[in-house]
């Protein structure tokens, strides 16, 4: 008997310039995937749940942000069991792009008149979104669930950490063999692709960098299965073969205040921007940025609808001068002149002297007629650059210092100090040697800009000394049993009904308490 499966896409139609989401209903195995048209549709469903998934992080985003005071999350901060394991994550996202991606490798052979190039760039866009779902489960919740296709569907049990960045990197491989660099992406109709979502060559070898990265630091500090070291060395080679255009051209941008023209400017494609999540404005009237983290941190005077004195009551993730001093301790860092609005101005409230974010400058309002400006701030108008060429410098500085490579290491540190217009390492400020200073390099460069922070931490080994409340007491015990992932999901093993669909899963030994 045929098997007939009806799927409800959010689909949407990649052109060079925009996500236009068209929904696909009604979709079958039998009669969806003949022509590639048809097969698009199953790519670009990909791409919508890419564009809608990785940016949502909010748990651990509320976590590792630098902030002095956040309107929201405080007990999430803090890391209090009940708050975490009670909060409103979900890894469906993840497997929305999973399925979607093994749907279209289990049926791409449907597929009629279709060229090599053009199978290569469908089969590259599933495998990335594998390696990416796959890397980002095991970031956030260490072990996951692996599934075999679009076709099996039974109880998973979950498979280790080290076996989901093993399938991550796997994905991330084959996607890396097929995808053409970004200059030569195409669509169906043979028409550019600009933005940086879809991926290519140089995302697939980020990707890889990024999670060799991953992997070689957790094996070390948490004892896992395998060798740190050799991780390491991927991770350099990978981003050794970005920063040397091997896998396409990407460039710094010229300075911090060039950087953030094109942070506001996403009709400018970023020279330094490898994987970007795209702002698709036309999807609905109230549609927000991919970054949250971004328009959780604009204030006054971008967000028009505010006076500064409006900051501490309505802007989410807030700053105290001091604080960006400490950090920016060397004031001839050209970027506290780019990142924040007036930096030579004091910026008083109640007595308190705050830093504002200027890193993005514009943002979307909606018409507002109780408010007194006649306006409500709706999102920031922003791509969420995910990964860009700095991070890959820092990246492999770090991978680098893990090696004992400290000369490889202080050279990729000073290439972002020397485009800040900093002081190189070492100077009188770099008390800490040479693995905090990249650390605190990092958090400079995309301060106000990604998630990134809570990833940092985790994988420097700095949760007592970066993080807060619970975070500060846990045992090495209590890191092994789970503590710094999130739990599992509750809609992993149960419906909304709360009938249990998967017994197969077992929930974190650390989180068994709080459920």
């Amino acid at each position: 008997m045929k098997r007939i499966i009806y799927l409800s896409l959010c689909a949407c139609l990649l052109t060079s310039c925009s996500l236009d989401l068209q929904p696909e209903n009604g979709l079958t195995y039998s009669n969806s995937f003949n022509t590639e048209k048809e097969l698009n549709a199953t790519t670009t469903s990909i791409q919508y749940y890419i564009n809608t998934t990785v940016g949502n992080n909010y748990d651990f985003a509320t976590a590792g942000v630098l902030a002095d005071n956040i309107l929201d999350g405080n007990q999430l901060r803090e890391w209090n069991p009940r708050t975490v394991i009670t909060s409103e994550y979900s890894w469906k996202g993840f497997y929305d792009i999973i399925f979607e991606s093994n749907l279209l490798l289990d049926n791409i052979d449907r597929t009629k008149d279709l060229s090599p190039e053009r199978r290569n760039y469908h089969v590259g866009q599933a495998e990335f979104g594998l390696g990416l779902s796959y890397f980002l489960l095991a970031q956030r919740y260490g072990d996951a669930i692996i599934t075999e296709n679009s076709s099996v569907i039974k109880p998973y049990q979950q498979s280790s950490q080290e076996q989901v960045l093993a399938a991550a990197i796997e994905h991330a491989k084959k996607a890396y063999d097929v995808l053409p660099t970004w200059d030569k992406l195409t669509d169906l109709n043979g028409n550019a692709i600009t933005n940086r979502q879809t991926a290519s060559k140089g995302t697939a070898t980020a990707l890889l960098a990024q999670i060799y990265a991953w992997k070689g630091s957790v094996t070390e500090l948490y004892h896992l299965k395998g060798n740190a070291q050799e991780d390491y060395q991927n991770a350099v080679k990978y981003a050794t073969e970005l920063i040397d255009n091997k896998v396409g051209s990407y460039q710094l941008c010229a300075s911090p205040e060039v950087l953030c023209t094109y942070l506001s400017n996403e009709k400018s494609p970023n020279p330094e921007a490898i994987f970007s999540l795209y702002f698709d404005k036309t999807r609905s009237e109230n549609v927000v940025s991919p970054n949250e983290i971004a328009q959780n941190y604009v204030s006054w005077p971008v967000r028009e609808d505010q006076t500064l004195a409006d900051l501490t009551s309505s802007t989410t993730y807030q700053l105290y001068k001091s604080t960006v001093e400490t950090l920016f301790s060397d004031t001839t860092d050209k970027r506290l002149q780019a990142f924040f609005y007036q930096w030579g101005t004091q910026h008083d409230i109640d007595g308190t002297d705050y830093a504002i974010m200027y890193k993005f400058r514009k943002a979307i309002f909606d018409p507002d007629q109780y408010s007194p400006s006649g306006k409500s701030y709706r999102t920031v108008d922003a791509d969420y650059v995910y990964w860009r060429l700095a991070d890959i410098y820092l990246l492999r500085a770090e991978c680098n210092q893990k090696l004992g490579n400290e000369a490889q290491a202080i050279a990729d540190l000073n290439v972002i100090r020397n485009r800040a217009g900093a002081l190189s390492y070492p100077s009188t400020y770099d008390t800490e040697g040479l693995k905090k200073a990249i650390f605190l390099e990092r958090e400079k460069e995309f301060i106000g800009e990604n998630d990134a922070r809570y990833a940092d931490i985790i994988r420097n080994g700095y949760v007592k000394e970066e993080l807060q409340g619970k975070f500060k007491v846990l045992t090495n015990q209590d890191i092994q049993n789970g503590a710094l992932f999130l739990p599992l999901p509750k809609d992993a093993w149960q419906d909304k009904d709360g009938h249990v669909i998967n017994n197969q899963l077992r929930q974190k030994p650390y989180w068994q308490a709080y459920n």
